[in-house]
């Protein structure tokens, strides 16, 4: 029966209200009738008396301002019941009852105090409580019909309210499924991002595997065969003195050669980069290159992973070169760029540029250097684009992304 009451319709001023109004609605339809039918004149004073104490009782003692609601109840239900009694037409007023039962009762009280209310309201109908034993039994069968469909009109509100909460619940049950489902898209995504970047570690780690044993028995061997002979040659005296400054530096070179290929075989990873950065790094190279490079780095600098870090080094160290051998430019520029995902990497110069879709293999072997770049950018899933013209000097930019940590 509780769902016959206001809560969610209502504020507490409007229940303080509403009885009033209907309170002053019922009085002003009795006036009316008392005069036109022009009976119950006499009555007229005890009417307007217990009205008055009525309005009293409800404005007074009304739950919203006083902590007695089943008190608050009865003694308005007791009044309504005399109203009634001199006026039928405070049936208009007694119904209020129904609302009110669910409100301020407890709910093993709401069903006797509405078979209360349902008796008062049907012998309004009648025209006042019965006094002959047929008027006894309408006055009870309306009592009885007025009981069960307002028991049939709460139970399907109470029915309604239920699937409404059942709907809410389920719904706040699926929001949370759906967050729950979200988190874990999220997690697999972190998940498949990091079995690429390890499946592609896998690959980086054969192919250096590979690398490494095919510098061991090529280039490395080489470059000891022609440590060996240059020492034997420089013991033997076989050379003319002026010839001893070449031999000392074509001794130092293999040396350094060896050097770097065995730093190769042990991680792959360039001279310039150890125990250094890779602006830093960068910086060195250029310093190398024989012609003005100026070094810009933009961004917070952060280490990148090795085979990244590499591949950016390897290709300013082919950029350089190409300038050096065919750009003939007087400036070259070459920056860094820390992106939040992705390192970007520019070099320019002001030579004489040159078609890049004209650039490729030639036949002695040469004009490999945009093709490594790309072939190292794409390892790494990077990319490489060129900007050029004849006469208009070069662009080129590398980029590599980076996934966040």
């Amino acid at each position: 029966m509780s769902a016959l009451g206001m809560d969610s319709v209502s504020e507490p001023s409007l229940r303080r209200w509403m009885p009033l109004a209907l309170l002053a609605a019922a009085t002003a339809i009795a006036v009316a009738d008392t005069h036109l039918t022009e009976s119950g004149r006499s009555n007229l004073p005890l009417m307007f008396g217990v009205a008055a104490l009525t309005a009293a009782w409800s404005w007074l003692c009304h739950p919203s301002v006083r902590n007695v609601p089943i008190l608050y109840f009865v003694v308005r239900i007791a009044l309504t019941a005399v109203l009634v009694g001199i006026n039928p037409w405070y049936g208009v007023y007694a119904w209020y009852g129904y609302v009110e039962a669910p409100n301020y009762l407890p709910d093993r009280l709401v069903y006797p105090a509405t078979a209360v209310v349902a008796m008062i309201a049907s012998a309004s109908y009648i025209g006042g409580y019965p006094t002959t034993p047929v008027l006894v039994v309408v006055w009870l069968v309306l009592s009885a019909g007025s009981f069960a469909l307002v028991w049939y009109l709460s139970r399907a509100v109470i029915k309604s309210r239920e699937q409404e909460i059942e709907r809410a619940r389920m719904l706040e049950e699926l929001t949370v499924t759906n967050q729950r489902l979200e988190e874990t898209l999220a997690e697999n995504r972190g998940l498949q991002t990091q079995l690429v970047s390890q499946a592609r570690e896998a690959g980086v780690m054969d192919e250096r595997a590979r690398l490494a044993g095919e510098i061991h028995d090529t280039l490395a061997q080489a470059l000891t065969g022609i440590i060996r002979q240059l020492e034997a040659a420089d013991r033997g005296g076989e050379l003319a003195d002026g010839a001893r400054p070449h031999l000392k530096l074509a001794d130092e070179l293999a040396r350094e050669g060896l050097a770097e290929a065995r730093r190769s075989l042990r991680a792959l990873r360039p001279g310039q980069l150890e125990g250094s950065t890779l602006p830093k790094a960068i910086s060195d190279v250029a310093e190398r290159a024989g012609l003005p490079v100026e070094v810009d780095v933009a961004g917070a600098v952060r280490v990148l992973p090795p085979d990244q870090e590499v591949v950016l080094l390897r290709t300013v160290q082919e950029a350089l070169v190409n300038v050096t051998k065919h750009a003939k430019a007087t400036r070259i520029g070459v920056t860094l760029t820390y992106f939040e995902d992705a390192v970007t990497l520019d070099v320019r110069d002001d030579g004489v540029g040159f078609d890049p879709d004209t650039v490729g293999m030639r036949a002695d072997g040469t004009g490999l250097g945009l093709t490594a770049m790309r072939e190292r950018l794409a390892r790494v899933d990077g990319a490489l684009v060129v900007e050029s013209a004849p006469g208009d000097g070069t662009a080129l930019v590398a980029t590599v992304p980076v996934v966040a940590s």
